[in-house]
């Protein structure tokens, strides 16, 4: 490891030593991932992960977190959000991200006051900090710490550090809650999600590694990789077929390609 990234990550160890006990927002992408190992290299049994579900999760994504935590001798809590039932956030506002960090962090609290954790992190990097990001700043507000910030730790610099704990995940991309499908505006319906869900889990299955699923009405517009492309037109009989028996009408590949926060 370079020095400068090595100054980091000795960083990043000493200032989760000094939390003293730490709960980890978990999510299963790769970020929350080595916070959680090196948290739980460091503070033993004085640290903790959550991983909170809701219809926002997309059920591949909660069953490979479980998969993970459980081969990385992770102590896991999981819990279920009833963000849907917020009449505001289901109404699917610019600050959606805002409420729902208000929400999580309220879940993460009780989970820490419950099992005696003092801190609770998440796994947002120095890069992550820069454009809209309001639910940054709601989770400071709210208490939650950003081991990785503090350190000036980046996003390549987690996936060197996965390599480092041999976490076969460093690779992973990256993931976003079923809302970002969604534009500002529109309804967040639990019946929509799932089938967004599944949707993504069609083009998956054509080989994909990264994957969106944007939604205009009836119309689904797959956003993926550039590698990706080619083999979904090759498969875009059965694709169609699929997002049709889903309840798409449409169904557009989008030639600029996936974008994140390219609906946020």
């Amino acid at each position: 490891m370079p020095e400068r990234r090595q100054e980091r990550y000795t960083h990043l160890r000493a200032e989760i030593r000094d939390k003293k006990s730490l709960l980890v927002s978990y999510s299963g992408g790769i970020d929350s991932i080595v916070l959680a190992v090196v948290a739980r290299d460091v503070l033993g049994n004085d640290s903790a992960c959550c991983l909170i579900t809701s219809p926002l999760l997309p059920p591949c994504e909660e069953e490979t977190a479980q998969t993970i935590a459980a081969r990385e001798l992770l102590r896991l809590f999981v819990r279920e959000s009833d963000i849907l039932d917020n009449p505001e956030f289901g109404m699917n506002p610019r600050n959606r991200c805002a409420i729902c960090k208000q929400n999580s962090a309220r879940i993460l609290r009780e989970v820490a006051d419950e099992n005696g954790l003092k801190s609770i992190a998440d796994g947002t990097n120095a890069d992550d900090i820069s454009g809209y990001r309001p639910g940054y700043q709601t989770g400071l507000a709210a208490g939650i710490t950003h081991p990785f910030v503090e350190a000036d730790i980046t996003k390549e610099d987690i996936r060197a550090i996965a390599k480092m704990h041999f976490i076969p995940e460093y690779a992973k991309p990256s993931a976003s809650c079923l809302a970002t499908r969604i534009p500002y505006g529109e309804s967040l319906e639990p019946q929509l999600l799932a089938r967004i869900a599944r949707a993504e889990d069609v083009i998956r299955a054509a080989g994909a590694q990264q994957v969106r699923v944007r939604v205009h009405g009836d119309v689904a517009r797959i956003e993926t990789d550039p590698e990706s492309s080619e083999r979904i037109f090759v498969l875009r009989d059965a694709i169609r077929k699929a997002f049709h028996t889903l309840g798409f009408r449409h169904v557009a590949l989008d030639l600029d390609g996936f974008e994140s926060g390219s609906m946020d």
